[in-house]
């Protein structure tokens, strides 16, 4: 079931109407029942392995928590479940391929018989969100072990674990915030309910009007690798960088948009992150909710910045290399962490060198130098997603190449001549930046702009708007919708 389905769009008003006109006292019971109903709806056999996963992790806190200072191997035995959990289902068939790949590449030199391929795949079908469960669970653990409370209420940890607004990919929740909302009786707010509405709406238009419209784009150029020219790797990436943005950010407002419809509220996960003035300033906006945890609970554990340069460095590379592997089981998504990790240890480093030097201090601090910075923090974000996109280090390699090397296009239809999305894209991205200025309150101006009574549009004025907007949703749906891309993860 996903949030651009007709299924949601059938299962979550009748959730809705269900939680608020119920008792108070029901609603978390009617809560956890959705969140597997919804997550049952793709394999039911993996609610059983969530709903496992959930009753142990629950059992081992209590044991943390019991044990005190001497439960460290309950930590360790929580860490092996979940890690394990984790690899097997993600990894498998990763290290079977590498292990295979590894001995066709040997075997010939000793002139032995190459094994079967079928011997080498389990065929193990990934837990949709198995790597959000996972981090979750890891965090409360962890947190408990250093001494936070634990939760005491089984069906309160069930509903932490399996809030299906949040369920599939993230944003990360932390326990404790999520435990201060539960305990608080729900009450039907009127404005949470609308801005929730608002997220929705806006979410969906990212996803269905933009992100489904790119996709095509990007991947008819992925597909067609070492056959573009040079405009057409550079329009290939270009869709591909606005499509992963705006999918994984209409994801994350669509699943904050129906928690706050439901009361509740989950972390911002996107802060203009295409805005960012430095790589490290990207990971402070991009998938906040990830940086943060692999930052708490791998970065800060391994030694963080407070230490020898050298190890500080090595700590950010283990760091990004662990995460970029987090994003999926193959090598291309190692490369991409790697990238990202080598970009960090350049950023620390040039940051040190303008700070011993005044010169560089003034002129970072000027206008044309902040616009500079941004570029080329964008650049370095735009390859890095070849990376993260391409099927393999090889296709990557070769796409990279076509945008530096001019080169003329060998396939049929040039991407720049055949795609119609981008005559419509600037009218997609004005269109989007309009109705996101209704729901961006964290800029001053803009919260001024608000106030005003001009601004305060009544209840028939936003009645149109929202009908515009899904009409516009409508309008602009293609004919084949595409998945979620952070769902593989």
């Amino acid at each position: 079931m996903l949030f651009n389905s007709i299924s949601y769009l059938i299962f979550f008003p009748l959730v809705l109407l269900c939680y608020w006109i119920s008792p108070a006292r029901f609603r978390r019971p009617i809560l956890l029942a959705a969140s597997y109903v919804f997550y049952m709806s793709w394999i039911p056999a993996y609610g059983l392995l969530i709903g496992e996963l959930t009753a142990v992790n629950y059992l081992l806190a209590l044991a943390i928590d019991r044990f005190g200072s001497q439960s460290r191997y309950w930590l360790l035995a929580g860490l092996v479940v979940n890690l394990g959990t984790l690899c097997y289902f993600k990894y498998t068939n990763f290290l079977l391929k590498s292990v295979l790949d590894g001995l066709t590449f040997i075997l010939p030199f000793f002139h032995c018989p190459m094994p079967a391929s079928e011997s080498f795949g389990l065929n193990v079908i990934l837990p949709l969100g198995i790597s959000f469960f996972a981090f979750e669970f890891i965090h409360y653990l962890t947190d408990v072990y250093k001494g936070d409370k634990p939760i005491a209420n089984a069906l309160d940890f069930g509903l932490f674990a399996a809030f299906f607004p949040s369920q599939i990919a993230g944003p990360i929740k932390r326990y404790q915030d999520f435990m201060h909302q539960l305990a608080e009786v729900p009450v039907f707010d009127r404005d949470l309910f609308h801005r929730g509405f608002v997220l929705l709406l806006q979410g969906l238009f990212k996803k269905v009007a933009l992100s489904d419209n790119l996709a095509p784009l990007s991947n008819a150029g992925f597909a067609a690798t070492g056959q573009l020219g040079t405009s057409d790797c550079w329009i290939a990436v270009a869709a591909f960088t606005l499509q992963i943005y705006f999918d994984f950010s209409g994801y994350t407002d669509m699943g904050r948009g129906s928690a706050m419809m439901l009361g509740y509220t989950l972390p911002d996960n996107f802060n203009f992150p295409y805005l960012a003035s430095s790589l490290s300033d990207f990971w402070k906006r991009w998938h906040i909710s990830l940086s943060t945890w692999l930052r708490d609970y791998l970065y800060v554990p391994l030694g963080g910045g407070r230490c020898q340069k050298s190890r500080k460095y090595r700590n950010l590379l283990i760091t990004m290399l662990l995460g970029g592997l987090w994003h999926g089981a193959a090598w291309h998504f190692v490369a991409w962490g790697g990238f990202h990790g080598l970009g960090l240890i350049a950023n620390h480093q040039w940051d040190d060198f303008v700070g011993r030097t005044p010169f560089l201090q003034k002129f970072h601090a000027t206008l044309p130098a902040k616009c500079l910075c941004m570029l080329a923090t964008l650049f370095l974000v735009v390859i890095g997603w070849v990376l993260f996109r391409a099927d393999t280090l090889s296709q990557a390699l070769s796409l990279i190449a076509g945008l530096f090397c001019p080169a003329p296009s060998t396939v049929v239809a040039p991407l720049l001549a055949s795609s119609p999305v981008l005559s419509a894209l600037g009218v997609y991205c004005l269109y989007a930046l309009l109705f996101s200025l209704r729901s961006w309150r964290t800029l001053p101006w803009l919260e001024r702009i608000h106030s005003q009574p001009a601004f305060a549009l009544t209840l028939p004025s936003r009645a149109c708007l929202y009908a515009g907007v899904v009409l516009a949703v409508i309008g602009f749906a293609p004919p084949q919708p595409s998945p979620f891309i952070y769902f593989q993860f």
